[in-house]
Formats: C-alpha cells, sequence, structure tokens
C-alpha cells in the first residue's frame, strides 16, 4: 500500500487494536491510522520497537537492546526511513568477518580468505565454495524444503566441511536440540539475501545502520504516530482474546477489564496467541494446534563497553563446536565511530538462542555475564575485563522460529477464526528469515488485507 492510499481518509473509520509494538506492530498501525482509523497500539514492555527497542548506556548514548542492521535491499526499511523523515540518518557501511577456529580469529569473507582458512583440505575448500556459489545463483528454493540443512550440506559439500563450517554456526543459530531439524530453504533464504544485497563487482557486504542506533527509526514511527492521533499504551499485558457473539465484536481483557474493537490485529508470538484465545469459542483447535505446533527458541543478549578494541573485525562467528555462544560483534568497527559517538570505547554484543527449558535462560545476569566473560577470554587472551565500563543482559522469550522441514504447512492464515481477528508475526516470514525488513513487509501485509475486509 503506497503512502497516497494510505493517506485516503476511510468513510466509516472503525475502532481497532493493534497488539505488540515490534516493527510490523507499528507500521501495521501507521498504516491502518492513516486509512482513518482509531487505532489502539498496546505493547507488555516499556518501550516501542520489539528486538529493536532502546536503551541508553550510562554514558548517555543510545542503543538497541538486540544487534540489527540493514542490507542495501532491504527496501521496505528504506522507504520507511525516509517516509518517517530519518533516511538521512541510515548509513551504509562495509562489513568484516571473522571466524574464531582453534583458538584464533581468521578471515572468512572472500575466495582468497577461504583458501588461506587452515580448518579444510584444498579439495575441501574448493568444494565449500563450489557450493557457496551455487547456493548464490539457486532461485528456485521449493526444492530445499524437503531436507535439512545438515542433510543436504553433508551430501554435498561433505561431512568434514559441513563439520567445520556449517554445524557449528546451525548449533549456535538453533542449538544442540534442533540444529539438526532445520530445512535447508532457511539457509539458502540466508546465504540468499547476503549475496543479493552486493552491488555488481563488490566482494565484501555493505551493511546499513542509522546514526544514533535503530532508536532513530523507532522514534520516527512514535511521532508519527501520535501525529496521527494513535492511543499508544505500554507496559500493557493482555490476559485474555475473545469474541462477544451478541455485540459481535472481538475483545481483549487487560486487568480484568474488557475493552472492545471493531478489529485487533495481534503481532505476538504464535503461541501467545494460542493461549490468550483459549476460552474463545470461535477459536477453532485446527488452528490453535498449528499455532503451537511451531517451536521456538529464546534469545539472550549482552551488551558490553569497553576500551579495549579486540579485532579489527565487526563480525565473529565460530568453526568449534565448543563455542561459548553464537556470536561477537564489535558495532564500532562497523561504524567506525567509537571515538566520537562512543567516548572511545567500542560496543559489544555478545548473542545466544537457548533451547526451551536450557539453564542460560535460567541463569542469573551476573552469572552470564562472568560466563561470557570467560568466553571473550577463549577467543582473545588480551582481554582485559578491568577495561570494561558497563554490562546489560537482555532476555527475550520466543525470539526465533525453527523452520523445520513441510514448515510452509504450518504457515498460519492471516485471518484467524476468531471474526475481526488477525494474526501477523515473523512465523510468516518464509523462505526468508525474520528481520526487520520482513517485519516491515508483514505489517504492509496485513494493513492491506485489514482494509480489503473493512471495504
Amino acid at each position: 500500500m503506497d503512502t497516497a492510499t494510505a493517506n485516503k481518509q476511510t468513510d466509516t473509520p472503525q475502532k481497532i487494536a493493534v497488539i505488540g509494538a515490534g516493527f510490523t506492530g507499528l507500521t501495521t498501525a501507521l498504516r491502518l491510522a492513516q486509512a482513518g482509523h482509531d487505532v489502539t497500539l498496546m505493547e507488555r514492555a516499556e518501550n516501542l520497537g520489539g528486538l529493536a527497542s532502546g536503551f541508553t548506556l550510562d554514558s548517555g548514548q543510545p542503543l538497541e537492546r538486540a544487534y540489527h542492521f540493514t542490507y542495501k535491499t532491504d527496501t521496505e526499511n528504506q522507504k520507511l526511513a525516509k517516509e518517517l523523515g530519518v533516511a538521512d540518518k541510515l548509513k551504509f557501511h562495509p562489513s568484516s568477518i571473522g571466524t574464531f577456529y582453534d583458538g584464533k580469529v581468521y578471515p572468512l569473507m572472500t575466495p582468497i580468505d577461504l583458501l588461506k582458512f587452515p580448518g579444510l583440505t584444498f579439495i575441501q575448500k574448493i568444494r565449500t565454495g563450489v557450493v557457496a556459489l551455487y547456493l548464490q545463483r539457486v532461485r528456485n528454493w521449493q526444492k530445499l524444503t524437503k531436507i535439512t540443512a545438515m542433510d543436504w550440506l553433508t551430501k554435498y559439500n561433505g561431512e568434514a566441511a559441513t563439520k567445520v563450517i556449517w554445524e557449528p554456526l546451525l548449533k549456535g543459530k538453533f542449538s544442540e536440540e534442533h540444529y539438526r531439524d532445520v530445512t535447508m530453504a532457511w539457509l539458502w533464504g540466508r546465504i540468499h539475501v547476503r549475496q543479493v544485497s552486493k552491488d555488481k563487482g563488490e566482494v565484501v557486504e555493505k551493511l546499513g545502520y542509522f546514526d544514533g542506533s535503530w532508536s532513530v527509526l523507532v522514534d520516527g514511527y512514535e511521532k508519527k504516530l501520535r501525529e496521527l492521533g494513535v492511543t499508544i499504551k505500554t507496559s500493557t499485558t493482555l490476559e485474555e482474546i475473545n469474541y462477544d457473539a451478541k455485540g459481535q465484536k472481538p475483545y481483549v481483557v487487560v486487568k480484568g477489564k474488557k475493552h472492545s474493537f471493531d478489529r485487533i490485529v495481534t503481532t505476538t508470538p504464535s503461541n501467545v496467541l494460542a493461549r490468550l484465545t483459549a476460552n474463545c469459542s470461535q477459536m477453532t483447535k485446527k488452528y490453535a494446534d498449528n499455532l503451537n505446533s511451531i517451536p521456538y527458541l529464546d534469545a539472550v543478549l549482552m551488551v558490553f563497553t569497553s576500551k579495549q578494541k579486540l579485532s579489527d573485525y565487526y563480525w565473529h562467528q565460530f568453526s568449534d563446536k565448543n563455542a561459548p555462544f553464537l556470536v561477537l560483534l564489535d558495532l564500532t568497527n562497523l561504524t567506525q565511530d567509537a571515538d566520537e559517538t562512543y567516548d572511545g570505547n567500542h560496543v559489544y554484543y555478545i548473542g545466544a538462542y537457548p533451547a526451551k527449558g536450557e539453564e542460560l535462560f535460567k541463569q542469573s545476569d551476573k552469572q552470564i555475564t562472568a560466563d561470557w566473560y570467560d568466553g571473550v577470554r577463549k577467543m582473545f587472551p588480551e582481554f582485559d575485563e578491568s577495561q570494561v565500563q558497563e554490562a546489560h543482559v537482555f532476555k527475550y522469550i520466543d525470539a526465533q522460529h525453527i523452520v523445520t522441514i513441510g514448515y510452509e504447512e504450518l504457515i498460519p492464515d492471516y485471518q484467524t477464526p476468531i471474526p475481526g481477528v488477525y494474526l501477523s508475526n515473523f512465523t510468516q516470514i518464509f523462505p526468508e528469515d525474520r528481520g526487520i525488513n520482513f517485519a516491515i513487509r508483514e505489517g504492509e501485509k496485513v494493513a492491506n488485507i485489514v482494509l480489503d475486509d473493512i471495504k
């Protein structure tokens, strides 16, 4: 839906609730309000933005709780930034990737880097390069939905190279419990989006980041929503979503009180919607069972700042089965503004996706910090904890869904069985992985569905 269409005032304004203020919820609320509807945006957390919600360092600089960047091909993201008047803050920087293997960090960005990488034989390196090149050129990804990534890679890249290059990445992303379940279509989507984001002739990709953090875009949304008269309610926990058959309206329950709407768009995780609608007679068992069948992982992230520069790379990944976490990032190696923006500090992110019930998610922030400092020290023996200025730990439930074989059959419909209640979340993004650009696209999509239904 273009902005001109969205700005047309409707003849029949409706009262609409949007549940969840990640980028899908923010976009949905924006488009429905632009179409002239009375929109209430409800968010459980204190801040807008979902995983990209902001916080402020002790030294005063804004950051997002979970690391985010954007590709040059993320057109939805860039269009919204322009519409909200913050496009000048979005800057693209050359990325850099280091791979931790056998106690050292090696560059792994170019074919030359691959040839120099010590973890594979020459034949294994050539085979790995050919496989990567093939996956970059695949367009018929549908055939990859029928086989797991581990099985496909073992068959075509070989068992040894798969164990060194691919298995640690899949295991870090999807945990020891689930990494063998992930379909090859998911991995193809990750490789494909990175390849097409490069300009012709570019060897190293460029990644986008907002001067002032992703809070710049979130604040742009909030300003526009308030101008349009959207009611924004943060720190609001829903207890139930149900349907008044007599009044023919859906409603939400907050602190024991009913709030009726003409329509409700929920952007919660699928299992959360199943729980909230458990007492609704209009919700079918088939749809609810489908919502509950999609497995999720949680996320644990730590941000710390330090006077110490540990490497020259932005993104540190692992070719080590004993990796202490999924990824280590030095944001200031991407943006190159440690001195100007962060008072001479380097900003580091550590992330992991534990399976449900894993000990990591249960641990205290103090224990996680101590363990992850030990992990950093294994990578960089020179790491000096005394130079750390501050550290923050954040935890998110249901942060990543697991894309298994036949996943496309599990994708829930946007229109739920409950009249006037819709669902839009990142489980409906396929074969791409979740991300801000696709979250915005989903918000546009569900807003159009709602507006078409109103017509």
